[in-house]
Protein backbone atom coordinates (compact mmCIF):
# COMPACT_ATOMS: atom_id res chain seq x y z
CA UNK A 1 0.00 0.00 0.00
CA UNK A 2 2.89 2.37 0.69
CA UNK A 3 4.31 2.00 -2.82
CA UNK A 4 0.87 2.60 -4.32
CA UNK A 5 0.38 5.67 -2.15
CA UNK A 6 3.78 7.04 -3.16
CA UNK A 7 2.99 6.58 -6.84
CA UNK A 8 -0.37 8.32 -6.41
CA UNK A 9 1.27 11.28 -4.66
CA UNK A 10 3.99 11.48 -7.33
CA UNK A 11 1.37 11.42 -10.08
CA UNK A 12 -0.72 14.03 -8.27
CA UNK A 13 2.29 16.36 -8.00
CA UNK A 14 2.82 16.03 -11.74
CA UNK A 15 -0.67 17.34 -12.45
CA UNK A 16 -0.68 21.09 -12.93
CA UNK A 17 -4.03 22.18 -11.55
CA UNK A 18 -4.66 25.67 -10.26
CA UNK A 19 -7.53 26.37 -7.91
CA UNK A 20 -8.82 29.66 -6.69
CA UNK A 21 -7.85 30.88 -3.21
CA UNK A 22 -11.51 30.87 -2.19
CA UNK A 23 -11.87 27.18 -3.09
CA UNK A 24 -8.64 26.33 -1.28
CA UNK A 25 -9.90 28.12 1.83
CA UNK A 26 -13.24 26.27 1.69
CA UNK A 27 -11.47 22.89 1.35
CA UNK A 28 -9.15 23.66 4.28
CA UNK A 29 -12.08 24.77 6.45
CA UNK A 30 -14.01 21.63 5.55
CA UNK A 31 -11.07 19.37 6.40
CA UNK A 32 -10.50 21.10 9.75
CA UNK A 33 -14.16 20.84 10.77
CA UNK A 34 -14.31 17.06 10.33
CA UNK A 35 -13.12 14.77 13.10
CA UNK A 36 -10.51 12.22 12.24
CA UNK A 37 -11.97 8.74 12.07
CA UNK A 38 -9.85 6.07 13.64
CA UNK A 39 -10.30 2.61 12.24
CA UNK A 40 -11.14 -0.05 14.75
CA UNK A 41 -8.82 -2.95 14.25
CA UNK A 42 -9.89 -6.38 15.28
CA UNK A 43 -7.48 -8.49 17.13
CA UNK A 44 -5.95 -11.25 15.07
CA UNK A 45 -6.80 -13.75 17.77
CA UNK A 46 -10.52 -12.98 17.45
CA UNK A 47 -10.54 -13.65 13.72
CA UNK A 48 -8.42 -16.78 14.04
CA UNK A 49 -10.69 -18.09 16.80
CA UNK A 50 -13.70 -17.57 14.57
CA UNK A 51 -11.93 -19.37 11.73
CA UNK A 52 -11.05 -22.33 13.96
CA UNK A 53 -14.57 -22.51 15.39
CA UNK A 54 -16.25 -22.51 11.98
CA UNK A 55 -13.78 -25.07 10.61
CA UNK A 56 -14.30 -27.44 13.53
CA UNK A 57 -18.07 -27.01 13.34
CA UNK A 58 -18.06 -27.92 9.65
CA UNK A 59 -15.84 -30.91 10.30
CA UNK A 60 -18.12 -32.12 13.10
CA UNK A 61 -21.21 -31.70 10.90
CA UNK A 62 -19.59 -33.66 8.06
CA UNK A 63 -18.59 -36.46 10.45
CA UNK A 64 -22.14 -36.60 11.85
CA UNK A 65 -23.67 -36.86 8.35
CA UNK A 66 -21.25 -39.63 7.37
CA UNK A 67 -21.97 -41.52 10.58
CA UNK A 68 -25.75 -41.22 10.13
CA UNK A 69 -25.61 -42.39 6.53
CA UNK A 70 -23.48 -45.41 7.37
CA UNK A 71 -25.16 -46.38 10.65
CA UNK A 72 -28.01 -48.57 9.40
CA UNK A 73 -26.55 -49.52 6.08
CA UNK A 74 -27.66 -52.97 4.91
CA UNK A 75 -25.00 -55.60 4.37
CA UNK A 76 -24.11 -56.16 0.73
CA UNK A 77 -25.59 -59.27 -0.80
CA UNK A 78 -23.00 -61.94 -1.49
CA UNK A 79 -22.49 -62.83 -5.15
CA UNK A 80 -23.11 -66.48 -5.83
CA UNK A 81 -20.35 -68.14 -7.85
CA UNK A 82 -22.75 -69.51 -10.51
CA UNK A 83 -23.96 -65.98 -11.41
CA UNK A 84 -20.97 -64.93 -13.45
CA UNK A 85 -20.97 -62.95 -16.66
CA UNK A 86 -20.00 -65.95 -18.77
CA UNK A 87 -23.11 -67.84 -17.73
CA UNK A 88 -25.49 -64.87 -18.01
CA UNK A 89 -24.36 -63.49 -21.39
CA UNK A 90 -24.70 -65.95 -24.29
CA UNK A 91 -21.90 -66.45 -26.75
CA UNK A 92 -22.44 -64.24 -29.81
CA UNK A 93 -21.23 -66.83 -32.32
CA UNK A 94 -23.68 -69.44 -31.05
CA UNK A 95 -26.54 -66.93 -31.17
CA UNK A 96 -25.75 -65.91 -34.75
CA UNK A 97 -25.58 -69.55 -35.85
CA UNK A 98 -28.98 -70.23 -34.26
CA UNK A 99 -30.58 -67.15 -35.86
CA UNK A 100 -29.09 -67.69 -39.32
CA UNK A 101 -31.82 -67.83 -41.90
CA UNK A 102 -34.70 -67.02 -39.52
CA UNK A 103 -35.21 -63.46 -40.70
CA UNK A 104 -34.38 -61.93 -44.07
CA UNK A 105 -31.87 -59.11 -44.18
CA UNK A 106 -32.63 -56.29 -46.60
CA UNK A 107 -30.21 -53.46 -46.92
CA UNK A 108 -30.72 -50.05 -48.49
CA UNK A 109 -28.52 -47.02 -48.73
CA UNK A 110 -29.46 -44.52 -46.04
CA UNK A 111 -30.14 -40.97 -47.17
CA UNK A 112 -29.37 -38.61 -44.32
CA UNK A 113 -28.67 -35.48 -46.36
CA UNK A 114 -32.21 -34.05 -46.39
CA UNK A 115 -32.18 -33.35 -42.66
CA UNK A 116 -28.81 -31.61 -42.91
CA UNK A 117 -29.92 -29.50 -45.86
CA UNK A 118 -33.02 -28.40 -43.95
CA UNK A 119 -30.90 -27.56 -40.92
CA UNK A 120 -28.49 -25.54 -43.08
CA UNK A 121 -31.40 -23.59 -44.57
CA UNK A 122 -32.79 -22.83 -41.12
CA UNK A 123 -29.34 -21.81 -39.88
CA UNK A 124 -28.87 -19.42 -42.81
CA UNK A 125 -32.30 -17.92 -42.14
CA UNK A 126 -31.37 -17.41 -38.46
CA UNK A 127 -28.10 -15.70 -39.45
CA UNK A 128 -29.92 -13.43 -41.88
CA UNK A 129 -32.49 -12.51 -39.23
CA UNK A 130 -29.74 -11.78 -36.69
CA UNK A 131 -27.89 -9.61 -39.21
CA UNK A 132 -31.07 -7.62 -39.93
CA UNK A 133 -31.63 -7.11 -36.18
CA UNK A 134 -28.05 -5.90 -35.68
CA UNK A 135 -28.29 -3.52 -38.64
CA UNK A 136 -31.60 -2.18 -37.33
CA UNK A 137 -30.10 -1.65 -33.85
CA UNK A 138 -27.03 0.07 -35.28
CA UNK A 139 -29.19 2.36 -37.42
CA UNK A 140 -31.35 3.15 -34.39
CA UNK A 141 -28.33 3.84 -32.17
CA UNK A 142 -26.33 5.98 -34.58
Amino acid sequence: MDEFEKRLKRDAQGIDADISPQLAARIEASLRSVERIESLRQKDSATSNLWWASSLTGLAAAAAVIALLNWNRPDPEPVLPEQTAFQVVPDVREYLQQMQGRFPLRTETADFTHGLEDELTRLQADFEKARENVNRDIDFTF
